[in-house]
């Protein structure tokens, strides 16, 4: 009988000894998963810091590019505006409205021919794209208004319409119809072509043969209407433009 007790005891000594290594065994095994769990997390942490890095510093080039295109459009709405003036001044003489010596007309009627353009800044934008980084940005809300401004053809119709017009309809009438004005150095006057319009068998029109010309008369209203369209497209995207860069300044806060 007292065998029977002291095996039985051995047993138990042996089984308990036993539940303890289960114990530790356990318990490195939680230490084990709970390290692993803790790497991951600060894997993610630093991955998402990483990203959060990232897509400020694209933000902030975006930003920056918009700035310089809203530079670029306040100088181009104010170039719209002096060929208006200029060009509503020339419709003034010949309409008989204001009378002016030929030079000062023709130093006005120069801006017939000019053109207008509105080139926005796209690098950023589209190394985005290209690099599939456009992810970064999870405005959705900000993403769709860079998208609009980026692809919006209401100032490019305008921007078409005034350098065909120009280049196709105006450039081809005028240089058929006068001798156009010699280039000259606004500091001292001097004539860089070196024509003297009065050595040449044709003469120089007046003043008379501009306002007897349909032609012209049109043309000037046409381009006034055309540089007009193109202020009013400016404008909105000027508006536009303003909302986005501080929607950027918002996101980068």
């Amino acid at each position: 009988m007292i065998k029977i007790f002291r095996r039985i005891r051995k047993t138990l000594i042996s089984e308990n000894k036993m539940g303890k290594y289960l114990k530790y065994a356990i318990g490195e095994i939680v230490l084990v998963v709970i390290g692993i769990l803790i790497a991951l997390s600060i894997n993610t942490w630093n991955e998402n810091n990483k990203s959060e890095k990232e897509a400020n510093f694209q933000l902030s080039k975006l930003r920056d590019n918009l700035i310089s295109d809203k530079a670029q459009l306040m100088a181009a709405i104010s170039s719209d505006s002096l060929y208006i003036d200029n060009l509503v001044y020339c419709v003034n003489v010949l309409a008989n409205e204001i009378e002016a010596p030929k030079e000062k007309f023709i130093d006005n009627l120069q801006y017939l021919s000019s053109i207008m353009s509105f080139d926005p800044i796209r690098g950023t934008f589209d190394g985005l794209i290209s690099s599939g980084k456009i992810e970064l940005i999870s405005n959705q809300n900000l993403l769709d208004a860079l998208f609009s401004y980026y692809n919006s053809n209401v100032y490019t119709a305008w921007d078409s319409a005034l350098k065909d017009y120009s280049r196709n309809v105006i450039m081809p009438y005028i240089l058929g119809f006068d001798h156009i004005s010699n280039a000259t150095d606004k500091n001292d006057g001097t004539d860089f072509t070196h024509f003297d319009v009065s050595k040449f068998s044709v003469p120089s029109k007046t003043i008379d043969d501009y306002k007897n010309s349909l032609f012209v008369i049109n043309g000037l209203r046409k381009k006034i209407e055309l540089f007009e369209g193109q202020k009013i497209a400016y404008q909105q995207i000027l508006k536009d433009l303003d909302v986005l860069i501080n929607s950027l300044g918002d996101e980068l806060k």
